[in-house]
């Protein structure tokens, strides 16, 4: 099977069909392909309405509008009239994406969300959940994680019976070129205690997706791709019962995208190799999706450096490539930069890229996935119910007179290769300190080469505040602080590929100071001889000429 370039994630909810205003035409319906067309995207994972209420006119699920009259939320009362208006002109938001997707050039993969933790009779939920609710539902009674009552229990075969139907119609009837299992949305599968002994209906329902799969694409002469969105950690899948080492031995899945858990994204310092082996046997193509904060000064999402030197690192450990979603919309140059380029990892290989560390942060539970995706109120948790193992994380790291902080920082540009053919420009270290005492003694050194104190581009500000608006797991660091940039450019031949050290030994600290002062940030950029403009006068770059 071919294997696509870039995936884009599309929830068909806050980037489509909530911007609708009745009347609808088919050129609204079809803006979740046009907006991807002429971008690195090959392949569009479009969500399957909220969860366990569809946009679609589904046969066996139960479709906005369906049970209900009166419309309390603007939004959800948008939702039902785009499905109306998309029924009067014969169509519905899943066919008119998938077939024209198709005729456009651009694969389609409906995304199943598989979980739902919504109440009985409430606006989203399904008609398993309507009619079966103490049958299916797992009914945990838990203070910490009251929503347990309403998650679908996967021991039970009705369960997953129904998840079926649904994906044997969006094959067969919709004929989509494959369809995505999206592990993500809510990441409670069987009852507390359960999820070992269980694990392999989990598996066995996999396969059932499979064989669905191949059966309904040798009854239309096609194939049918079966992917899975799932953790980026192997232990963390587990926990829930997901045995997706097994999903990959078998051959289930021709896809499996691994999902950073994590609040920042961390350019370097993160392990997909345990899915990348795992998916050799079965030839089966690996994704990342990476996560879409940064604790940076400068920007409360990733940039375009940043993701180039995410992607590179991925490819490094042996992914076929990244699966983004949620970018600022509507898209900008910005987003089409980062979505061009993404596709392509040859054309940024030498090319600057910012390899940033991020602050440590807490393992996700189950309370903060609900709370990111669906903006419930967070409720107090137990460590214990940790699904996620926290990043091994360095900063922020205090300053102590008589100590050294020692923080690793993985580059994975071809330097050799760069250096060689004398494409490299120096690379640019940066360190970020808080609340930083200009009469300590400290020594910066990198990779055990001193880094002269007087040879740093040193600026500072007074009452920084980091554009963050933070959502998801606990994290170290504060948002205001009082901030010192030490920025050095380095010797082409001092950095390595993989793993870099740099070290802050504090030999002296001013005794009139009682102020605690921490390293705060990291970050290595890596310049390469680029083709680009002059530079201007307030501007960044002079504009190319027109005409």
């Amino acid at each position: 099977m071919e294997r696509p370039r870039l995936i884009y994630y599309q929830d068909a909810h806050h980037f489509h069909a909530k911007r609708l205003d009745p009347p609808l035409s088919l050129d609204k319906l079809r803006w979740p392909v046009d907006e991807l067309l002429g971008s690195g995207v090959d392949v569009l994972a479009f969500g399957l309405g909220y969860g366990d209420v569809y946009f679609h006119d589904s046969k066996v699920g139960r479709v906005v509008g369906q049970l209900q009259d009166v419309w309390d939320s603007y939004i959800d009362w948008r939702i039902m009239r785009m499905v109306q208006n998309a029924r009067e002109l014969g169509t519905d938001q899943v066919r008119e994406v998938v077939t024209y997707g198709n005729a456009m050039g651009l694969g389609v993969y409906p995304s199943l969300k598989l979980q739902s933790c919504d109440r009985p009779g409430s606006d989203r939920c399904g008609l398993l959940k309507w009619h079966h609710a103490d049958e299916v539902c797992m009914l945990e009674k838990d203070e910490y994680h009251p929503r347990y009552e309403w998650c679908y229990d996967y021991a039970h075969p009705m369960v997953r019976e129904d998840k079926l139907n649904v994906l044997r119609e969006i094959m067969s009837d919709y004929e989509a070129d494959g369809v995505e299992l999206d592990f993500m949305f809510v990441t409670k599968f069987f009852k507390t205690g359960e999820e070992e002994k269980n694990s392999h209906l989990m598996t066995e329902f996999i396969g059932d997706v499979r064989r669905l799969a191949d059966e309904v694409g040798e009854a239309q002469d096609r194939k049918v791709t079966v992917s899975a969105r799932v953790f980026h950690q192997r232990e963390a899948n587990l926990r829930l019962g997901l045995d997706v080492e097994t999903w990959l031995a078998n051959g289930s899945l021709d896809l499996v995208v691994g999902q950073m858990s994590e609040q920042f994204m961390d350019t370097g310092a993160f392990d997909v190799g345990w899915m990348v082996d795992a998916a050799q046997s079965s030839d089966t193509g690996t994704y990342v999706r990476p996560t879409r904060r940064v604790y940076d000064e400068r920007t409360p999402v990733p940039q375009l450096e940043m993701y180039r030197a995410f992607a590179q690192t991925a490819r490094r450990q042996g992914a076929d490539g990244l699966y983004l979603g949620y970018l600022r919309w509507p898209f900008s140059q910005v987003e089409y930069d980062i979505l061009r380029e993404m596709a392509y990892p040859d054309a940024f290989a030498r090319r600057d890229k910012r390899y940033i560390l991020q602050p440590r942060e807490t393992g996700l539970v189950l309370e903060e996935l609900v709370d990111y995706q669906g903006g419930y109120p967070k409720t107090p948790h137990r460590t214990e119910d940790e699904i996620t193992d926290p990043p091994e994380r360095y900063l922020p790291a205090d300053l102590v007179e008589g100590e050294t902080i020692s923080v690793p920082v993985v580059v994975s540009d071809d330097l050799e290769g760069a250096r060689a053919d004398g494409e490299m420009r120096p690379p640019v270290l940066t360190l970020r300190f808080a609340y930083f005492c200009v009469e300590d003694d400290v020594e910066f050194r990198f990779n055990g080469h001193i880094l002269d104190r007087d040879d740093a581009e040193v600026t500072d500000e007074r009452a920084l505040r980091l554009p963050l608006s933070p959502r998801g797991s606990p994290f170290e660091g504060p948002l205001g602080m009082s901030v010192h940039w030490f920025r050095w450019q380095l010797d082409v031949d001092l950095l390595r590929e993989g793993r870099n050290v740099v070290e802050v030994e504090v030999k002296r600290m001013d005794k009139s100071a009682g102020f605690s002062r921490s390293l705060n940030g990291v970050e290595v950029r890596t310049r390469y001889k680029d083709f680009a403009r002059p530079e201007g006068l307030e501007v960044e770059r002079v504009a190319p000429l027109s005409g």
